[in-house]
């Protein structure tokens, strides 16, 4: 693009409407609302989920879009043969792959780091980083085949400082998140290959509301919507938008970013 030419709205939405997304963790919240979303923008996607029981749900809350549109699969994305199968079920599929979201990972409530078990870290750091790293090892080759793509990371707030409701654990693989996205963006921009992560605020939601509930610190989401200066918390749609903007050709000159999602709480 020189500098008289205009952006091309009309061929942005359509690189995002024949696009292929698989999404790890795309069964239950940021996940499923970003697939939700996708689908209505008229792309297909891909749901990865390691719980039969919630993509079995999920096939049947979208079945309204078709085969042709959706696809689901059980993987343990920490397991190097399912995440691969996942990935070249998905291509065959659809005939094509051409992005990933990595939304999959465990966490548990906070606790004192010399009170968290080696089977715990290894818990949380596998589902959240190791997850990724193996996931993007069974993706990538199928975006260079596609002639590129775009892979978008959840990490977290916890990533850029730490958290406050979740262990040294989580913190840690939401930072190496941040990093394995840096590198990935270098190695494989030569292959059209755009690599980015998002980090939001405490998502509100099911799973938010439980940890709290957990810790008894129910109205921690009051005060923290008053020290957030857009004076409010992070819901789901949030940070589908930030997804959105990094698969889709807005962001094509976009790779080893990072977009805070977190209304202005922490700012970099």
């Amino acid at each position: 693009m020189n500098a008289t030419e205009t952006f091309d709205w009309a061929a942005a939405g359509e690189s995002l409407a024949e696009s292929v997304t698989l999404i790890a963790g795309g069964a239950r919240g940021t996940g499923r609302t970003a697939a939700l979303s996708l689908l209505q923008l008229g792309a297909r996607v891909a749901i990865v989920d390691l719980d039969p029981g919630r993509i079995a749900t999920v096939a049947e809350d979208f079945a309204e879009y078709g085969t042709d549109r959706v696809f689901t699969a059980v993987a343990d994305c920490t397991v190097r043969e399912d995440v691969q199968a996942a990935a070249a079920a998905t291509a065959e599929h659809f005939g094509k792959l051409t992005h990933c979201v990595y939304s999959a990972g465990a966490y548990r409530a906070q606790r004192p780091t010399l009170d968290i078990g080696a089977d715990e870290w290894d818990l949380i750091v596998d589902s959240n980083l190791k997850g990724a790293f193996l996931t993007y090892q069974a993706v990538i080759p199928h975006l260079q085949r596609a002639g590129g793509g775009a892979l978008v990371s959840i990490s977290s707030l916890a990533g850029r400082t730490s958290s406050p409701f979740l262990g040294c654990h989580y913190t840690a693989a939401k930072a190496g998140i941040l990093g394995l996205t840096r590198h990935l963006a270098k190695e494989f921009g030569p292959s059209n290959i755009r690599a980015n992560a998002v980090c939001p605020g405490g998502v509100v939601g099911t799973r938010m509301n439980d940890l709290l509930s957990e810790l008894h610190r129910e109205q921690d989401l009051v005060e923290l919507a008053k020290q957030t200066p857009l004076g409010r918390n992070v819901h789901e749609p949030d940070v589908v938008g930030a997804i959105l903007f990094l698969l889709s050709d807005l962001s094509r000159f976009v790779t080893g970013a990072t977009i805070d999602v977190n209304g202005g709480i922490l700012t970099i």
